[in-house]
Protein backbone atom coordinates (compact mmCIF):
# COMPACT_ATOMS: atom_id res chain seq x y z
CA UNK A 1 0.00 0.00 0.00
CA UNK A 2 1.52 3.38 -0.99
CA UNK A 3 2.21 5.79 1.86
CA UNK A 4 -0.16 8.68 2.46
CA UNK A 5 1.28 11.94 1.12
CA UNK A 6 1.07 14.87 3.56
CA UNK A 7 0.46 18.38 2.25
CA UNK A 8 -0.28 20.44 5.37
CA UNK A 9 3.12 21.07 6.92
CA UNK A 10 2.95 22.61 10.40
CA UNK A 11 5.96 24.83 11.01
CA UNK A 12 4.78 25.34 14.62
CA UNK A 13 4.03 21.85 16.00
CA UNK A 14 0.53 21.23 17.27
CA UNK A 15 1.78 19.90 20.62
CA UNK A 16 3.70 23.14 21.15
CA UNK A 17 0.60 25.23 20.42
CA UNK A 18 -1.44 23.22 22.94
CA UNK A 19 0.92 24.38 25.65
CA UNK A 20 -0.68 27.83 25.35
CA UNK A 21 -4.25 26.61 25.74
CA UNK A 22 -5.56 27.46 29.19
CA UNK A 23 -7.65 24.95 31.06
CA UNK A 24 -11.00 24.45 29.39
CA UNK A 25 -9.94 26.02 26.07
CA UNK A 26 -9.65 24.20 22.74
CA UNK A 27 -8.94 27.13 20.39
CA UNK A 28 -6.48 30.02 20.20
CA UNK A 29 -6.98 33.68 19.37
CA UNK A 30 -4.63 34.53 16.51
CA UNK A 31 -3.73 38.06 15.47
CA UNK A 32 -3.01 38.60 11.77
CA UNK A 33 -0.78 41.67 11.79
CA UNK A 34 -0.92 41.95 7.98
CA UNK A 35 -4.44 40.91 6.97
CA UNK A 36 -5.11 40.41 3.29
CA UNK A 37 -6.23 43.50 1.38
CA UNK A 38 -8.97 43.14 -1.25
CA UNK A 39 -9.11 45.51 -4.23
CA UNK A 40 -11.51 46.00 -7.11
CA UNK A 41 -10.53 46.02 -10.77
CA UNK A 42 -9.41 49.63 -10.44
CA UNK A 43 -7.10 48.90 -7.52
CA UNK A 44 -9.34 50.56 -4.96
CA UNK A 45 -9.38 48.90 -1.55
CA UNK A 46 -12.80 47.41 -0.93
CA UNK A 47 -12.08 45.41 2.20
CA UNK A 48 -9.60 43.61 4.43
CA UNK A 49 -9.37 40.14 5.86
CA UNK A 50 -10.16 39.45 9.48
CA UNK A 51 -7.54 40.59 11.97
CA UNK A 52 -8.52 38.22 14.78
CA UNK A 53 -8.89 34.53 13.93
CA UNK A 54 -10.14 31.73 16.17
CA UNK A 55 -8.39 28.47 15.35
CA UNK A 56 -7.42 25.19 16.94
CA UNK A 57 -3.80 23.93 16.90
CA UNK A 58 -4.51 21.71 13.90
CA UNK A 59 -5.96 24.53 11.80
CA UNK A 60 -3.23 27.18 11.70
CA UNK A 61 0.52 27.72 11.56
CA UNK A 62 0.97 25.47 8.57
CA UNK A 63 1.54 25.92 4.83
CA UNK A 64 0.81 23.52 2.04
CA UNK A 65 3.86 21.71 0.69
CA UNK A 66 6.24 23.89 2.71
CA UNK A 67 8.87 21.12 2.79
CA UNK A 68 7.80 19.10 -0.23
CA UNK A 69 10.50 18.07 -2.70
CA UNK A 70 10.26 16.09 -5.92
CA UNK A 71 11.83 12.72 -6.64
CA UNK A 72 11.63 11.64 -10.29
CA UNK A 73 8.92 14.24 -10.73
CA UNK A 74 6.75 12.94 -7.89
CA UNK A 75 6.06 14.97 -4.70
CA UNK A 76 7.95 13.70 -1.66
CA UNK A 77 7.17 14.57 1.97
CA UNK A 78 10.05 12.71 3.68
CA UNK A 79 11.37 15.93 5.26
CA UNK A 80 8.03 16.59 6.95
CA UNK A 81 7.39 13.00 8.03
CA UNK A 82 10.82 11.57 8.76
CA UNK A 83 12.98 14.58 9.68
CA UNK A 84 10.67 17.06 11.39
CA UNK A 85 8.35 14.31 12.56
CA UNK A 86 11.16 12.71 14.54
CA UNK A 87 12.53 16.05 15.79
CA UNK A 88 9.06 17.02 17.01
CA UNK A 89 8.62 13.69 18.78
CA UNK A 90 11.96 13.78 20.60
CA UNK A 91 11.69 17.54 21.14
CA UNK A 92 8.36 17.16 22.89
CA UNK A 93 9.82 14.69 25.37
CA UNK A 94 12.98 16.77 25.86
CA UNK A 95 11.07 19.98 26.54
CA UNK A 96 8.73 18.14 28.92
CA UNK A 97 11.70 16.78 30.89
CA UNK A 98 13.29 20.23 30.99
CA UNK A 99 10.10 21.96 32.17
CA UNK A 100 9.50 19.33 34.85
CA UNK A 101 13.17 19.39 35.89
CA UNK A 102 13.34 15.63 35.46
CA UNK A 103 17.12 15.41 35.58
CA UNK A 104 17.19 11.68 34.93
CA UNK A 105 15.45 12.23 31.58
CA UNK A 106 17.27 15.51 30.91
CA UNK A 107 20.55 13.60 31.08
CA UNK A 108 19.55 11.65 27.97
CA UNK A 109 17.50 14.31 26.13
CA UNK A 110 19.30 17.60 26.80
CA UNK A 111 20.89 17.99 23.37
CA UNK A 112 17.53 17.22 21.76
CA UNK A 113 16.15 20.41 23.33
CA UNK A 114 18.51 22.48 21.21
CA UNK A 115 18.05 20.38 18.10
CA UNK A 116 14.31 21.05 18.41
CA UNK A 117 14.91 24.79 18.96
CA UNK A 118 17.10 24.94 15.88
CA UNK A 119 14.48 23.22 13.74
CA UNK A 120 11.74 25.41 15.19
CA UNK A 121 13.69 28.50 14.15
CA UNK A 122 14.77 27.38 10.67
CA UNK A 123 11.59 25.66 9.45
CA UNK A 124 9.26 28.69 9.68
CA UNK A 125 8.56 30.91 6.65
CA UNK A 126 10.80 33.57 8.21
CA UNK A 127 13.52 31.01 8.95
CA UNK A 128 13.39 29.62 5.42
CA UNK A 129 13.66 33.15 4.04
CA UNK A 130 16.80 33.64 6.16
CA UNK A 131 18.25 30.38 4.82
CA UNK A 132 17.33 31.23 1.24
CA UNK A 133 19.12 34.58 1.50
CA UNK A 134 22.12 33.22 3.40
CA UNK A 135 22.69 30.05 1.39
CA UNK A 136 21.57 31.56 -1.94
CA UNK A 137 19.41 28.54 -2.71
CA UNK A 138 18.08 28.72 -6.26
CA UNK A 139 14.94 26.64 -5.82
CA UNK A 140 12.87 24.63 -3.34
CA UNK A 141 14.81 21.42 -3.92
CA UNK A 142 18.15 23.06 -3.22
CA UNK A 143 16.78 24.93 -0.20
CA UNK A 144 15.57 21.71 1.41
CA UNK A 145 18.91 19.99 0.82
CA UNK A 146 20.90 22.90 2.24
CA UNK A 147 18.55 23.22 5.22
CA UNK A 148 19.38 19.67 6.23
CA UNK A 149 23.09 20.39 5.87
CA UNK A 150 23.05 23.37 8.24
CA UNK A 151 20.50 22.22 10.81
CA UNK A 152 21.89 22.34 14.35
CA UNK A 153 23.75 25.52 13.33
CA UNK A 154 22.59 27.38 16.46
CA UNK A 155 23.06 24.56 18.95
CA UNK A 156 26.69 25.02 20.02
CA UNK A 157 26.41 28.67 21.07
CA UNK A 158 23.06 28.02 22.76
CA UNK A 159 24.49 25.19 24.84
CA UNK A 160 27.43 27.36 25.92
CA UNK A 161 25.15 30.20 27.04
CA UNK A 162 23.61 31.05 30.40
CA UNK A 163 20.14 29.49 30.45
CA UNK A 164 17.22 30.50 32.65
CA UNK A 165 13.57 29.46 32.75
CA UNK A 166 11.27 32.25 33.94
CA UNK A 167 7.68 31.77 35.10
CA UNK A 168 4.45 33.74 34.73
CA UNK A 169 2.38 31.70 37.18
CA UNK A 170 1.56 34.77 39.29
CA UNK A 171 0.67 36.97 36.29
CA UNK A 172 -2.84 37.28 34.89
CA UNK A 173 -1.26 37.94 31.50
CA UNK A 174 0.34 34.84 29.99
CA UNK A 175 3.07 34.34 27.39
CA UNK A 176 2.07 34.41 23.75
CA UNK A 177 3.84 32.68 20.86
CA UNK A 178 4.39 33.67 17.25
CA UNK A 179 4.80 32.13 13.81
CA UNK A 180 8.56 32.34 14.46
CA UNK A 181 8.65 31.05 18.05
CA UNK A 182 12.42 31.18 18.69
CA UNK A 183 13.02 34.92 19.03
CA UNK A 184 16.38 36.68 18.79
CA UNK A 185 16.29 39.86 20.89
CA UNK A 186 19.10 42.40 20.94
CA UNK A 187 18.11 45.55 22.86
CA UNK A 188 20.45 47.72 20.79
CA UNK A 189 19.33 46.42 17.38
CA UNK A 190 15.90 47.88 16.73
CA UNK A 191 13.36 45.97 14.56
CA UNK A 192 13.87 48.37 11.63
CA UNK A 193 17.65 48.64 12.03
CA UNK A 194 19.18 49.54 8.67
CA UNK A 195 22.16 47.27 9.33
CA UNK A 196 19.97 44.16 9.30
CA UNK A 197 18.28 42.85 6.13
CA UNK A 198 14.59 43.71 6.21
CA UNK A 199 12.51 41.17 8.10
CA UNK A 200 15.50 39.31 9.57
CA UNK A 201 17.09 39.36 13.02
CA UNK A 202 20.31 40.35 14.73
CA UNK A 203 22.89 37.55 14.35
CA UNK A 204 23.03 34.95 17.09
CA UNK A 205 26.76 35.42 17.75
CA UNK A 206 26.47 39.14 18.58
CA UNK A 207 27.03 39.61 22.30
CA UNK A 208 23.75 41.42 22.91
CA UNK A 209 21.58 38.86 21.15
CA UNK A 210 19.49 36.83 23.58
CA UNK A 211 17.29 33.91 22.59
CA UNK A 212 13.72 33.89 23.91
CA UNK A 213 11.43 30.87 23.64
CA UNK A 214 8.07 30.72 25.41
CA UNK A 215 7.88 27.06 26.42
CA UNK A 216 4.19 27.33 27.25
CA UNK A 217 1.78 29.95 28.60
CA UNK A 218 3.58 30.04 31.98
CA UNK A 219 7.25 29.45 31.14
CA UNK A 220 9.89 31.28 29.14
CA UNK A 221 13.39 30.04 28.36
CA UNK A 222 16.08 32.69 27.84
CA UNK A 223 19.62 32.00 26.61
CA UNK A 224 22.24 34.73 27.06
CA UNK A 225 25.89 34.91 26.05
CA UNK A 226 27.83 34.80 29.31
CA UNK A 227 29.99 37.76 28.33
CA UNK A 228 26.85 39.86 27.85
CA UNK A 229 25.56 38.76 31.23
CA UNK A 230 28.76 40.06 32.82
CA UNK A 231 28.88 43.39 31.01
CA UNK A 232 26.39 45.10 28.73
CA UNK A 233 26.64 48.24 26.61
CA UNK A 234 25.44 49.68 23.31
CA UNK A 235 28.80 49.28 21.59
CA UNK A 236 29.32 45.76 22.93
CA UNK A 237 25.90 44.63 21.68
CA UNK A 238 27.13 44.15 18.09
CA UNK A 239 30.51 42.67 18.94
CA UNK A 240 31.02 38.96 18.45
CA UNK A 241 31.14 36.61 21.40
CA UNK A 242 34.40 34.77 22.02
CA UNK A 243 34.99 31.77 19.75
CA UNK A 244 31.73 31.95 17.78
CA UNK A 245 31.11 28.87 15.64
CA UNK A 246 28.22 26.98 14.16
CA UNK A 247 29.35 23.40 14.51
CA UNK A 248 31.43 21.66 17.17
CA UNK A 249 31.22 18.88 19.74
CA UNK A 250 31.95 20.66 23.01
CA UNK A 251 31.66 19.29 26.53
CA UNK A 252 28.50 20.73 28.13
CA UNK A 253 26.67 20.51 31.44
CA UNK A 254 22.99 20.91 32.24
CA UNK A 255 23.10 21.48 35.99
CA UNK A 256 23.51 25.25 35.72
CA UNK A 257 20.05 26.09 34.36
CA UNK A 258 18.49 28.80 36.54
CA UNK A 259 14.85 28.52 37.57
CA UNK A 260 12.24 30.02 39.85
CA UNK A 261 12.16 33.72 38.97
CA UNK A 262 8.57 34.93 38.68
CA UNK A 263 7.81 37.72 36.23
CA UNK A 264 5.32 40.47 36.97
CA UNK A 265 2.43 41.20 34.61
CA UNK A 266 4.31 44.21 33.25
CA UNK A 267 7.37 42.07 32.55
CA UNK A 268 5.30 39.39 30.81
CA UNK A 269 3.82 42.11 28.61
CA UNK A 270 7.31 43.33 27.71
CA UNK A 271 8.25 39.81 26.64
CA UNK A 272 5.06 39.52 24.61
CA UNK A 273 5.79 42.83 22.89
CA UNK A 274 9.28 41.61 21.95
CA UNK A 275 7.82 38.37 20.57
CA UNK A 276 5.20 40.33 18.63
CA UNK A 277 7.71 42.71 17.08
CA UNK A 278 9.94 39.86 15.86
CA UNK A 279 7.06 37.77 14.46
CA UNK A 280 6.53 37.33 10.73
CA UNK A 281 2.76 37.81 10.58
CA UNK A 282 0.90 35.94 13.31
CA UNK A 283 0.91 35.77 17.09
CA UNK A 284 -1.37 33.64 19.23
CA UNK A 285 -2.77 33.39 22.74
CA UNK A 286 -5.80 32.03 24.54
CA UNK A 287 -6.86 35.58 25.40
CA UNK A 288 -7.36 38.29 22.80
CA UNK A 289 -6.21 41.02 25.17
CA UNK A 290 -2.77 39.43 25.51
CA UNK A 291 -2.21 39.99 21.78
CA UNK A 292 -1.93 43.76 22.32
CA UNK A 293 0.74 44.21 25.03
CA UNK A 294 1.68 47.66 23.71
CA UNK A 295 -1.63 49.01 24.99
CA UNK A 296 -0.48 48.45 28.56
CA UNK A 297 3.20 49.45 28.41
CA UNK A 298 4.39 52.90 29.44
CA UNK A 299 7.23 52.67 26.91
CA UNK A 300 7.94 50.47 23.91
CA UNK A 301 11.43 51.89 23.34
CA UNK A 302 13.40 48.83 22.31
CA UNK A 303 16.51 49.54 24.38
CA UNK A 304 14.40 49.87 27.53
CA UNK A 305 12.78 46.46 27.22
CA UNK A 306 13.71 43.15 28.81
CA UNK A 307 16.40 44.30 31.23
CA UNK A 308 15.06 41.78 33.76
CA UNK A 309 15.94 38.95 31.35
CA UNK A 310 19.66 39.26 32.10
CA UNK A 311 21.04 36.32 34.09
CA UNK A 312 21.95 36.76 37.72
CA UNK A 313 25.63 37.39 38.39
CA UNK A 314 26.38 33.97 39.85
CA UNK A 315 25.11 32.35 36.63
CA UNK A 316 27.83 34.07 34.60
CA UNK A 317 30.63 34.05 37.17
CA UNK A 318 33.96 34.18 35.37
CA UNK A 319 35.57 30.81 34.89
CA UNK A 320 39.31 30.61 34.36
CA UNK A 321 41.54 27.86 33.04
CA UNK A 322 40.29 24.68 31.42
CA UNK A 323 37.65 22.12 32.18
CA UNK A 324 39.64 18.94 32.57
CA UNK A 325 38.41 15.40 31.93
CA UNK A 326 40.50 12.25 32.20
CA UNK A 327 39.31 9.49 29.89
CA UNK A 328 39.30 5.78 30.72
CA UNK A 329 42.29 5.24 28.44
CA UNK A 330 44.33 7.78 30.39
CA UNK A 331 44.12 10.60 27.86
CA UNK A 332 42.89 14.08 28.77
CA UNK A 333 40.32 16.47 27.33
CA UNK A 334 40.56 20.21 27.98
CA UNK A 335 38.12 23.01 27.19
CA UNK A 336 37.45 26.49 28.52
CA UNK A 337 33.98 28.06 28.91
CA UNK A 338 34.00 29.19 25.26
CA UNK A 339 34.84 25.75 23.89
CA UNK A 340 38.48 26.59 23.19
CA UNK A 341 41.05 23.79 23.42
CA UNK A 342 44.86 23.97 23.63
CA UNK A 343 46.16 25.47 20.40
CA UNK A 344 49.44 23.62 20.12
CA UNK A 345 51.53 20.84 21.62
CA UNK A 346 53.21 23.13 24.13
CA UNK A 347 49.84 24.28 25.52
CA UNK A 348 48.57 20.71 25.57
CA UNK A 349 51.68 19.44 27.37
CA UNK A 350 51.37 22.19 29.99
CA UNK A 351 47.67 21.42 30.51
CA UNK A 352 48.45 17.72 30.98
CA UNK A 353 51.26 18.55 33.42
CA UNK A 354 48.93 20.80 35.44
CA UNK A 355 46.20 18.15 35.41
CA UNK A 356 48.56 15.45 36.70
CA UNK A 357 49.81 17.74 39.47
CA UNK A 358 46.23 18.48 40.49
CA UNK A 359 45.40 14.78 40.44
CA UNK A 360 48.37 14.01 42.69
CA UNK A 361 47.32 16.72 45.13
CA UNK A 362 43.70 15.45 45.22
CA UNK A 363 44.86 11.92 45.96
CA UNK A 364 47.03 13.19 48.80
CA UNK A 365 44.25 15.36 50.26
CA UNK A 366 41.31 12.99 49.79
CA UNK A 367 43.14 9.75 50.25
CA UNK A 368 42.67 6.53 48.38
CA UNK A 369 39.39 5.85 50.20
CA UNK A 370 37.65 8.66 48.31
CA UNK A 371 39.68 8.81 45.12
CA UNK A 372 39.67 6.09 42.52
CA UNK A 373 41.24 6.00 39.05
CA UNK A 374 38.71 3.47 37.71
Amino acid sequence: MPKQQSYRHHYVPQWYQRGFLLEGYTVLKILDMHPEVFRDDNGVIVGKGRQILTKGPDAWFFERNLYTTRVLGEPNDDIERLLFGEIDRTGKEAIKALVESDLEKVHFTYTQVFEFLDALRLRTPKGLRFLRATLQARNQQELMVRMQEVRRMHCVMWMEGAIEIFEAVQSATKFIFSDHPVTFFNPHVFPKDLGIPEGLDAPQHWLGTQTLLPLDSDRLMVITHREWGRKQGEFRARKSRTNPRLFDNPLITYDGIQRGRQLSEKQVREVNYIVKMRAERYIASCTEGDLFPERHLRTTLWSKLGKFLLPRSFATALQVGFMTVKMQDGTYYFQDEFGRRPNNKAELDKAIKDAKEMETMMKRVLGKRFYHDD
